[in-house]
């Protein structure tokens, strides 16, 4: 998802964020926040189904002349098709999985990095998770309670923005240095300047959940 290149400049762009801050940035990225083995079935079956009405109705037409040994044999091969397209097609596998389920996939993992990752663990509870899912076209702010006490939710509407607007021409890396960008500034209004100790580091999480 980002080269040693990108990498290097959302590190960048972390580092220059966080000179003037007394709180910590963590820009996090995921190529999908689940597995979702149900769009694969949703897929395969949804082939099958029409793989059998095709061969019903076309019968009903027009009878078809193949023996139904060979026939069968579409029925599968259907499945294997959308099970495949249930996989990799990926606004199919939107579609498929459906919009509550992506949505809490991703706030579930959002949070799972959150903590797994120490971000909840700094001295003065003022690190902020910056956490894009991909597949999902989700962005997530997450902030520990020193920085939640002081900065409304809507404050992170212009990095969640930055984020879906360049992640949606394929530019995740300038996505989530504009969203560092946007989050600093919201920090900054809000107080937070200063200079304080790197607990959580500058370089960005790059993560899959296959």
């Amino acid at each position: 998802m980002l080269t040693t290149e990108e990498r290097e400049r959302v590190r960048a762009a972390v580092a220059r964020a966080e000179s003037g801050l007394s709180a910590e940035i963590v820009p996090c990225v995921y190529d999908q926040s689940s597995p979702y083995p149900e769009a694969v079935w949703a897929g395969a079956g949804a082939a099958v189904s029409l793989a059998c009405a095709a061969l019903f109705l076309t019968d009903m037409i027009r009878p078809l002349w193949q023996p139904l040994s060979t026939l069968i044999l579409w029925v599968p091969a259907a499945g294997l098709a959308g099970a495949a397209v249930g996989r990799w097609c990926r606004p199919v596998k939107r579609f498929l999985i459906g919009r509550d389920r992506m949505e809490e996939s991703v706030a579930r993992r959002a949070k799972e990095v959150f903590f797994d990752r120490g971000i909840a663990k700094t001295a003065d509870r003022d690190g902020v998770l910056v956490f894009a899912s991909l597949l999902e076209r989700r962005v997530v702010v997450l902030a520990d309670e020193s920085v939640r006490s002081k900065v409304k939710p809507e404050a992170w509407d212009a990095a969640v923005s930055a984020m879906t607007a360049a992640a949606s021409e394929g530019r995740t890396a300038d996505g989530l240095a504009a969203a560092v960008e946007e989050v600093a500034r919201a920090l900054r209004a809000a107080g937070f300047s200063g200079s304080g100790r790197s607990h959580l580091g500058d370089e960005p999480i790059v993560g899959n959940a296959r």
